[in-house]
Parts: structure tokens; C-alpha cells; sequence
């Protein structure tokens, strides 16, 4: 009795229902797959693209986060919760005085 119980619950572990094959037969997809590739990989594809959008965005940019991102970097810094203006304020009352935030250039 013991082992037909384990038989049948190999026999369970072990099942798999099967699966649909590739319908192609196993040498054209080895083909497609490795020599050729699959389809997906030669569709067109067709995309919207203005080589210039850069140099009118860069004026953009520049008038908003200033040149190289200075004000970018400042504001990331001041966080998005609100509390922006009380961190500029501690930020600059910790650097006053101070060469860039730096102290080993101060005499």
C-alpha cells in the first residue's frame, strides 16, 4: 500500500502536461533561433527624431537651471517636501563665511 502511495505521488511530481511544440520542427528553430534570429529582430521601425531639438532646448535649460546645472544641483538638494526655503536658509547661514564650503583654504 505504502508504495503505491509514493509511486502514485512520483508519478504526480513528475507530471508535466505537454506543451505545444515549435511547428516549425526542432532544426528551423535552432536555425531561426542562433543563425537567423527571430523575426522581432528584423522589423522596421520608424522614430521621430529632430537632430536640432538639443540646440533650442540648451537656451531652455540654461535659463532655467543655469549654465552646467548649478541651480539644478542646488535645488535637488533643497528636497521636494515643502521645506526648500528653511534648508537654502541653514544651508547658507552653515556657508558664510566659508571659500566654496571649504575650510583648508581659509587663512
Amino acid at each position: 500500500m505504502n508504495k503505491l502511495i509514493l509511486l502514485s505521488l512520483g508519478v504526480l511530481l513528475l507530471y508535466r502536461p505537454a506543451q505545444a511544440q515549435n511547428p516549425t520542427g526542432p532544426i528551423a528553430g535552432f536555425i531561426r533561433t542562433n543563425l537567423i534570429g527571430h523575426p522581432v529582430i528584423h522589423e522596421k521601425k520608424s522614430y521621430i527624431f529632430d537632430p536640432d531639438v538639443a540646440l533650442k532646448r540648451r537656451k531652455q535649460f540654461i535659463a532655467l537651471h543655469g549654465d552646467k546645472g548649478e541651480y539644478l544641483i542646488e535645488r535637488l538638494g533643497l528636497g521636494i517636501d515643502g521645506r526648500d526655503e528653511e534648508r537654502l536658509a541653514q544651508q547658507r547661514q552653515r556657508d558664510e563665511g566659508h571659500l566654496g564650503g571649504l575650510n583648508a583654504y581659509l587663512p
